[in-house]
């Protein structure tokens, strides 16, 4: 099986089978989706061989099986998004739906900014919000979202507070370490990068073949934990 497809069948739901696993219709998925109500699908594999990530654009497919391919941790955005309509409207529903994404993912940042790397964009030194670079963050993280990139980036996606781990693990690994290039440190640096490392490991996806070779999990996990070392 080529190795492309080996990694989509293995981790992600063609369309039919994800919107089983919802328990809704492949008609009433794609409206959600259409309606800005659930994300979009991490993959669209195309009949003339053409991978459309969510992440990274268009790249060639080779012999990946055609269809739109979905991270099952996005079921639990389906369900939202039905519960969310269902009381709203889907109008009001999408207002409600990047409301509370937005709100959570600014708390799980105002908690991540504390315990793992300091955003000094969005909370001052007492951890208090800046109301401007925190805006930005969140209007990005909901574009990012709803058009599918963490279903490309995030090991799990199914909360906003993990999707704010692996971004701010992100920032952190490339910030200390000049985004891979640098392996040398001091030994007490050296050991709270492996921790971040670990961390990041886990959260982030591995990324497929077509991904891999321009992806962070290159840059930032395998690529340090091959290089880092300590100081003699």
């Amino acid at each position: 099986m080529d190795a492309l497809d080996t990694y989509l069948q293995a981790r992600y739901l063609p369309a039919p089978r994800f919107a089983a696993a919802c328990a809704v219709s492949p008609h009433t998925l794609a409206g959600l989706i259409d309606d800005g109500l659930a994300p979009r699908p991490a993959y669209v594999v195309t009949t003339d061989a053409t991978l459309a990530s969510a992440a990274f654009g268009r790249m060639p497919a080779a012999a990946a099986t055609p269809g739109a391919y979905h991270h099952p941790g996005h079921a639990a955005w389906v369900a939202l998004a039905l519960s969310l309509r269902a009381a709203s409207g889907p109008d009001r529903a999408r207002a409600l739906l990047e409301e509370r994404f937005r709100g959570r993912y600014a708390a799980a940042l105002a908690d991540l900014d504390r315990r793992i790397h300091p955003l000094l964009d969005s909370f001052d030194e007492r951890g208090h919000p800046i109301h401007d670079g925190l805006a930005c963050r969140t209007a990005a993280a909901w574009t990012n979202f709803i058009g599918g990139v963490y279903g490309v980036c995030v090991a799990d996606p199914s909360t906003e507070h993990a999707i704010a781990r692996k971004e701010v693990l992100q920032e952190a690994l490339t910030l200390l370490t000049a985004d891979g290039a640098r392996t040398r440190f001091p030994r007490d640096t050296t050991l709270h990068v492996r921790r971040l490392v670990e961390q990041y490991a886990a959260d982030t996806m591995p990324f497929s073949p077509s991904e891999y070779p321009r992806s962070s999990r290159k840059r930032l996990v395998d690529g340090l934990r091959a290089g880092a070392e300590l100081p003699s």
